[in-house]
């Protein structure tokens, strides 16, 4: 069972990497596979809204907790929006939920937040509802 999890990973993060995804603003997403190495925090939306979920107040919390005790320097912020709506108006939610994190992040330290909108993406039929209202968190050590 732990093999064909770890295949599917790898499979799915290659798939991801192959990806170009762009931004709001037309910039490049780093690529999904040169996040491997840092630290990851998933945040949940309630629909339609930059409004974090009652549970994921908590994260971003030790979220901001971690970036001040380990002193990170280098956050990066990738937002998601579910199946909902025009193509265009989630990405432009997604940039508002992107950047909604980022300004709470902005009072823990870090040198540098970056963010970026990915709106719907082609995994948002095997991920629904809350689980697509996400933002990943990366700590870049």
């Amino acid at each position: 069972m732990k093999v064909k999890t770890v295949l599917f990973s790898i499979g799915m993060l290659t798939l991801l990497g192959a990806c170009q995804t762009m931004s709001e603003y037309g910039e490049k997403v780093k690529s999904w596979a040169s996040f491997e190495d840092d630290k990851k925090y998933v945040v949940y939306f309630r629909s339609n809204s930059t409004a974090l979920t009652e549970s994921s107040e908590g994260t971003l919390y030790d979220v901001m907790q971690e970036i001040r005790q380990d002193k990170i320097g280098t956050v990066r912020v990738v937002a998601y929006t579910d199946s909902r709506g025009s193509p265009k108006y989630n990405q432009q939610l997604s940039m508002r939920r992107a950047e909604s994190i980022k300004k709470r992040l902005s009072t823990s330290g870090a040198d540098a937040i970056e963010v970026s909108g990915a709106g719907e993406t082609s995994e948002a039929s095997a991920i629904s509802g809350e689980k697509a209202r996400r933002a990943e968190i990366f700590l870049v050590k």
